[in-house]
C-alpha cells in the first residue's frame, strides 16, 4: 500500500484511504506530503470520512487539501491547440460529449482492467477526453506480464479528464487501471509531461485553467483551533467545545485530558484519580455532578457501542452511565438516585433511555434541551419543576406518579397534557407556576 494511504487508514479509517486514493492521485506522487497535510489539518478521527460524505462535501475537501500544497507552475506558453501538440507526441485526442463516445473507448481495455468512467455519468461532473496513440493496435498487452504506470502498454491509452467545478481538477488515467500505482495520476497528473505547452493549451483551447480556490473549509460539528487543526465537537456552550477524544478547547486553545486518568463525557469531567464528576465550565451550573456524592469506585468498560461507566459511591449506591462512540451520554440508571437539583443535563441532545426507578424529585430546567428521548422510566415520580423536558416533542411513554408538575413543562410536547396529567391516576395533580426565569 502506498505509504500515504497506509497512514490515513491507520489514522482517519479505510474509507478515508479510499477517497483520498480516488480524490489526490497527484498528491500521492510524492511521498510524504497527503499524509502530512492530513495530520497537519485534521485531528485523528475516523468520523471525517463520515461527515465529509454525510454532509456532501466531496469536492470542498478536495479543494481544500489542493489549496494546501504547492506544485511546479511553470507553464510553457505555445499557440498549438492541444490536438496538434498531442499528434506531435503520438496520440490521436477526442473529445466526449456523450455517453456513447464514451463507451467507444471501452475496447482498448482488458477485462478487469476497465476505468470507472465507463461505469456511467462520468459527463455529470467532469469532461473528458481520450488520447490514443497512433500505432495502438501494435501495442498488445501480453507483451507486459509485468506491467508499470509508464510503461508503453498503460500510456498508449490514456484519459484526460476536468472535473466541471471552478477549480478544474485534472486526473490522467491510464489503460491498466488499478493493476498499477496510482493509475489516475499518469504522468503526475501534469499535461506537460506528455509534451511541453500541453497544460496552457488545454487552458487556451478548452478554457481547463486549473486554479486554487482560496483555504476555505466549513464541515458542521466541527472546530478549527489555533494548530490550525480542525477537531469534532459534541457541544460548544460559552464557547467552550466539548471535544471527542478527550479534548476540550477553549478559546481556540488545545486542552488535552490524559486518558489515563480523565475521562470526558457530553461536557463533563470524570476524574478517575480523584473520584469526581465535574464541570469544566462551573457556569453551567448542571446538577448532574451532584447527583452522586463520596464516590468509592469508578468502572469503566468497552463495549460496540461505546463505553459503560458504573459509578459507585461510599454507601454503595449506583450510578450507570453508557455513553456511545463518541463519548455522549446515551443511557443512565440507578435504583439509588431519589433527587436530582436544577438543570440537570440541561444541555444534553443525546439522551435516549433513563430509568432512574426511586427518583421522585426533579428541579427546574431538567433535559430542557432533549428533543430525542421518548421513554422515562421514572414509576416513583412526584414533583417536576418547571421548563421539565422543555423541548422534547416526541416522549410517548412516562411512567410517575406525579403531584407537582412545574409550568413550561413538556412545554413544546403537541400531547403534553395526556403525558403529564395522566387520567388514570386517581390523586389530584397540583400545577405550580413559574415565578423566576426558565
Amino acid at each position: 500500500m502506498n505509504f500515504d494511504l497506509y497512514v490515513v487508514k491507520r489514522k482517519y479509517g479505510e474509507n478515508m484511504s479510499h477517497l483520498c486514493r480516488t480524490l489526490f492521485p497527484t498528491i500521492l506522487e510524492k511521498e510524504g506530503l497527503l499524509s502530512t497535510c492530513m495530520l497537519d489539518n485534521f485531528h485523528n478521527s475516523h468520523y471525517l470520512y463520515i461527515d465529509i460524505i454525510k454532509n456532501n462535501l466531496g469536492d470542498k475537501f478536495r479543494d481544500y487539501i489542493y489549496d494546501l500544497v504547492t506544485f511546479n507552475s511553470d507553464i510553457v506558453d505555445t499557440k498549438k491547440t492541444p490536438k496538434e501538440l498531442l499528434s506531435e507526441a503520438g496520440y490521436d485526442l477526442f473529445e466526449c460529449t456523450s455517453e456513447e463516445e464514451i463507451q467507444s473507448f471501452r475496447k482498448y481495455y482488458k477485462r478487469e482492467e476497465e476505468i470507472c468512467t465507463f461505469n456511467g455519468n462520468r459527463l455529470d461532473k467532469s469532461y473528458v477526453f481520450f488520447a490514443v496513440k497512433k500505432n495502438v493496435e501494435e501495442i498488445k498487452r501480453e507483451k507486459f506480464l509485468n506491467p508499470t504506470r509508464q510503461d508503453e502498454y498503460g500510456t498508449s491509452v490514456i484519459s484526460i479528464q476536468f472535473t466541471k467545478d471552478d477549480s478544474h481538477t485534472l486526473l490522467i488515467t491510464n489503460r491498466y487501471n488499478h493493476k498499477v500505482e496510482n493509475p489516475d495520476a499518469t504522468f503526475s497528473n501534469n499535461l506537460d509531461n506528455i509534451i511541453l505547452g500541453l497544460t496552457k493549451s488545454f487552458e487556451d483551447y478548452y478554457g481547463m485553467k486549473q486554479k486554487k480556490l482560496g483555504n476555505r473549509f466549513e464541515i458542521d460539528g466541527y472546530i478549527r483551533a489555533k494548530d490550525n487543526k480542525y477537531y469534532k465537537y459534541n457541544y460548544v456552550i460559552n464557547n467552550v467545545y466539548y471535544c471527542c477524544d478527550n479534548i476540550i478547547i477553549d478559546n481556540l486553545e488545545v486542552k488535552e485530558f490524559d486518558k489515563s486518568r480523565y475521562l470526558i463525557i457530553d461536557y463533563f469531567i470524570i476524574d478517575l484519580m480523584e473520584k469526581k464528576i465535574r464541570l469544566y465550565d462551573r457556569n453551567i451550573g448542571d446538577s448532574f455532578v451532584n447527583c452522586i456524592s463520596d464516590i468509592e469506585r469508578i468502572i469503566i468498560k468497552n463495549g460496540n457501542y461505546g463505553k459503560y461507566i458504573k459509578v459507585i459511591n461510599k454507601s454503595n449506591e449506583i450510578l450507570e452511565i453508557y455513553v456511545d462512540v463518541l463519548n455522549r451520554i446515551i443511557r443512565l440508571d440507578s435504583a439509588d438516585i431519589k433527587e436530582v437539583g436544577n438543570w440537570f443535563l440541561f444541555n444534553n441532545r443525546t439522551l435516549m433511555e433513563f430509568n432512574f426507578i426511586n427518583l421522585k424529585e426533579v428541579g427546574n430546567d431538567f433535559l430542557s434541551h432533549n428533543e430525542v428521548i421518548t421513554e422515562l422510566n421514572l414509576p416513583n415520580l412526584k414533583v417536576i419543576k418547571y421548563c421539565f423536558l422543555y423541548k422534547n416533542k416526541v416522549l410517548e411513554y412516562f411512567y410517575h406518579d406525579l403531584e407537582i408538575v412545574g409550568d413550561y413543562s413538556l412545554f413544546s410536547h403537541p400531547n403534553k397534557n395526556d403525558i403529564l396529567f395522566n387520567k388514570n391516576i386517581k390523586r389530584k395533580v397540583k400545577k405550580i407556576r413559574c415565578v423566576l426565569d426558565c
